[in-house]
């Protein structure tokens, strides 16, 4: 019983730390060709990216960049019209860290309150079992 509880605890444990890729996500170059000054409130730099054979003109949630300063955006599904890319660097690969963590103690625990509970119940039957003799 214990070694299956302990291979239950093992498989939930790589299948919760195993590294997850969230949704493939499309990155591409960018090309800053209006930087804007971060004092402002809409303080977007303005950014020229190739998808397929088109050029677009996007935004680029963030500011600071210097004028022809190429930057690996995160690319939206949705790239009709007016749109805004991410810097490439600060968008998320996976689940965080904290979260997986969270999420095997939790795992874990309730192995171990299940496995006590298991353990608790086999006792009271060995005890009823010698009274009854």
């Amino acid at each position: 019983m214990l070694l299956v509880v302990g291979l239950v605890a093992v498989a939930a444990a790589v299948a919760l730390w195993w590294p997850r890729t969230s949704a493939q996500v499309q990155k591409a170059p960018a090309t800053v060709v209006a930087p804007a000054s971060c004092g402002d409130a809409e303080a977007y730099d303005r950014v020229e990216l190739t998808i397929g054979d088109r050029t677009h003109t996007a935004k680029l949630d963030g500011c600071g960049h210097q004028q022809d300063e190429v930057v690996e955006v995160v690319v939206p599904a949705d790239t009709e019209g007016e749109f805004t890319v991410q810097a490439a660097a600060s968008t998320p690969e996976g689940m965080p860290f904290d979260v997986r963590l969270t999420t095997l103690l939790l795992c874990l625990s309730g192995l171990a309150g299940g496995l006590y509970a298991y353990l608790l119940t086999r006792r009271s039957q060995a005890t009823a079992a010698a009274g009854a003799a």
